[in-house]
């Protein structure tokens, strides 16, 4: 397992093994020990000493656009349809939500960039992950190999049952990618985890540069929320990156 547990008075939340490594940039994934869902950017705010006016959120719609925060107020971010932030300002949060899809967070710790994704199965097929990176390039000068990428929490290849036409939508998009569906007992399932990873590397970031947290929402549900596990729950645990000031 390569998650590390935090806790926070009473508030338990997660870091990825290795991409710490840069007091630079702080980034959580919370659990459900302690974060009532009325009160997530009260502890957001806490866990990263962040004033929550300066938590930038926006509505997810399972797409690959993404909103460069520069001079936007975090009014104008949430009323954007977005699955993916990228910043270079200090003392602000990135955040998405999540109950079984992917966070993938982004570091460039040269030109001190951050960035973050939602990635469901739609936002993986379409490569979302080269969308933040094109722009981190295009609006930041960021150069592949200063780019550092984590995969957060979210369901796994041991639990992420997919149908035929998924299927075909996978295999047709990423045809040389090998073991990203596995078969066991007459089901399939989709390596979401694998997926980005490939695409990253594609990419040209550096394999020694990408963090897996390898820790499945749907296996964990004592602390964490999972959508598949619960039917549909309304729950969400947050994603968040910070560059410190």
């Amino acid at each position: 397992m390569e998650i590390i547990k935090k806790y926070k008075d009473n508030i338990l939340y997660y870091q990825i093994e290795g991409f710490n490594f840069d007091e630079k940039m702080n980034h959580i994934f919370s659990t459900r020990i302690g974060w009532e869902q009325d009160k997530l950017f009260d502890n957001l705010s806490e866990v990263l000493n962040i004033h929550e006016e300066n938590i930038y959120r926006a509505k997810q719609v399972h797409g690959t656009d993404v909103l460069i925060i520069e001079n936007q107020n975090i009014g104008e971010a949430s009323i954007q349809q977005k699955d993916g932030f990228i910043t270079n300002k200090k003392g602000i949060a990135l955040c998405t939500y999540h109950a079984d899809c992917v966070p993938i967070y982004f570091y460039d710790n040269i030109k001190e960039v951050i960035a973050l994704a939602h990635a469901g199965w739609k936002g993986t097929l379409n490569n979302i992950v080269k969308v933040v990176i094109e722009n981190m390039i295009e609006y930041f000068g960021c150069n592949i190999e200063d780019i550092s990428a984590a995969i957060g929490p979210s369901i796994g290849s041991c639990c992420y049952e997919i149908g035929p036409d998924v299927e075909k939508l996978f295999r047709k998009q990423y045809p040389d990618y090998i073991d990203i569906i596995i078969y066991k007992d007459h089901k399939m399932y989709l390596d979401l985890w694998k997926v980005n990873k490939m695409n990253l590397i594609n990419l040209g970031v550096s394999e020694k540069k990408i963090f897996l947290s390898k820790f499945c929402t749907s296996c964990n549900i004592d602390n964490l929320y999972s959508y598949r596990k619960e039917k549909g729950t309304k729950n969400r645990m947050i994603a968040a990156i910070t560059l410190n000031h």
